[in-house]
């Protein structure tokens, strides 16, 4: 009988930084450019999950 062991360990760092002030310009461009990577990434994520769940 075939044995199968599969691990996930995910390690995450959350770091608070206080709000920018308007006085950089850009940085709602930026924020904005790291949400799309971010939801990107988590789309890619889910469909890499959901194929790997069909086989």
């Amino acid at each position: 009988m075939p044995l199968e062991i599969r691990e996930l360990v995910i390690k995450v760092t959350i770091e608070e930084h206080p709000p920018q002030t308007a006085a950089q310009p850009g940085a709602k461009d930026l924020q904005s450019l790291k949400e799309k990577v971010v939801r990107e990434c988590m789309e890619k994520l889910l469909t890499n999950m959901e194929n790997l769940s069909a086989r």
